[in-house]
C-alpha cells in the first residue's frame, strides 16, 4: 500500500453534518462505525434531550483492537481511538448549517456545531497528535493508497474566519 502500509485504521472525523458517512461509502473499504462499536460494548449512554448518546471513549480505546485489514473509523469522535492515521472533513458554515437544519437539529445544537466549525473543527483536539493526517476529500483515496503520509498539519488546515 505505499509508504506507511501499516495502517490498518483510518479515522473519518469532523463536525456532525460534514460528510463523513457519505465519504466512508464512497471509499469502498470496511467501515466500523464507533457508535455501534460503543454500542456492543457498553460505552453509549443513554440518549440526551438533544438527541446525542455520550461515548465513553476511554473505556473504549481501551476495548479496542485494530481491524485485521485496513478500515475506515466513522465518528467525530474516532481520533480519541488508537487508530492509524485520520482524514479531518470540514464544510464551510453555512452548508453546514443548512445540513444540520434538514436533520431538524434544534437551533442551539446547529449553532454550537456551525461555531465549533468555523474554529478549526476537530483540529484543536489534533495539535499535539503525531499520526498521519489529511484534510478534506480530495485526494484522499491517492493519500490512502500512498500508505498515508503526512499531508496536513493545523497551521495548514482550512481558515473559514479568514476567508471572504
Amino acid at each position: 500500500m505505499g509508504e506507511n502500509s501499516s495502517i490498518r485504521s483510518i479515522g473519518i472525523i469532523g463536525t456532525p453534518g460534514c460528510g463523513k458517512t457519505t465519504l466512508c461509502a464512497q471509499l469502498e473499504l470496511p467501515v466500523i462505525s464507533l457508535r455501534d462499536f460503543a454500542l456492543q460494548h457498553g460505552c453509549l449512554g443513554p440518549i440526551e434531550s438533544d438527541g446525542a448518546a455520550p461515548i465513553d471513549v476511554e473505556k473504549l480505546a481501551k476495548l479496542w483492537q485494530q481491524p485485521s485489514q485496513l478500515s475506515l473509523v466513522d465518528s467525530h469522535l474516532a481520533h480519541h481511538m488508537p487508530v492509524d492515521a485520520i482524514v479531518v472533513l470540514r464544510c464551510h458554515p453555512d452548508e453546514l448549517k443548512s445540513r444540520l437544519e434538514l436533520r431538524n437539529y434544534s437551533a442551539e445544537k446547529v449553532q454550537a456545531n456551525v461555531e465549533v466549525e468555523m474554529l478549526g473543527g476537530p483540529w484543536g483536539e489534533l495539535l499535539d497528535d503525531i499520526r498521519p493526517v489529511f484534510e478534506g476529500i480530495d485526494g484522499v483515496q491517492e493519500w490512502i493508497k500512498a500508505g498515508c503520509p503526512q499531508h496536513t498539519t493545523p497551521e495548514l488546515a482550512i481558515d473559514w474566519l479568514s476567508q471572504p
